[in-house]
């Protein structure tokens, strides 16, 4: 074969390979948690994401736990769409954390009705963990609801018990509380339950 004619054909092949990578480049998966490339997850967040609708919030403020570095706003959300009378209803849980100097100042999670029991549940599981739950020396026990909101009970290096909730989708914020304070919660995000059994 010509030199020329090798030289053009291996100049081809090394185009078509660098085009075929600039193809796969455009038609990659979207980073993760980039909210424009997710659907919602739960009905409350479909709701939410609704465009050319007439939205009606309704709210009920359960309570606020007050932990040292923030603080937990429970409340009873309802929402319809005013154009075919659908409704969402479930709890909505905002955390405000107390640095103030954060990009973002209050991080809220939408938990359906439907995922309420599973969720005091798992409250319940996580407030009687102890050493038992495994032979390893540390743990930690975790739920995390469809839109994002977890609980964790952990043993601390100290030796005792801890606890956390953590929410967000793109930023994402703890909130440290105590056993007891986890206890608080549990309670308000039934008291909220009771509160959307009376819409029923």
């Amino acid at each position: 074969m010509n030199p020329t004619r090798s030289l053009i054909l291996s100049a081809f092949v090394i185009a078509l390979s660098f085009s075929s990578v600039a193809a796969q480049v455009r038609q990659r998966i979207p980073p993760p948690r980039d909210p424009q490339f997710y659907e919602p997850r739960n009905k409350l967040e479909e709701f939410e994401t609704r465009l050319e609708t007439v939205l009606i919030k309704g709210r009920t403020w359960v309570g606020t736990l007050r932990a040292n570095d923030g603080a937990a706003r429970v409340e009873a959300l309802e929402i319809r769409d005013a154009g075919n009378s659908t409704r969402a209803i479930g709890v909505l849980i905002t955390i405000v954390p107390a640095d103030q100097n954060r990009p973002t100042s209050e991080i809220r999670s939408l938990v359906d009705y439907e995922e309420i029991d599973p969720l005091v549940k798992a409250f319940d599981f996580a407030a009687r963990a102890d050493d038992k739950v495994t032979r390893l020396v540390n743990f930690e026990v975790r739920y995390r609801t469809k839109g994002d909101f977890e609980i964790v009970v952990f043993k601390q290096t100290t030796g005792g018990l801890a606890a956390a909730i953590e929410a967000g989708f793109i930023d994402r914020t703890r909130l440290l509380l105590t056993l007891d304070e986890l206890t608080k919660l549990r309670w308000m995000i039934a008291q909220a339950k009771e509160k959307l059994d009376e819409l029923k």
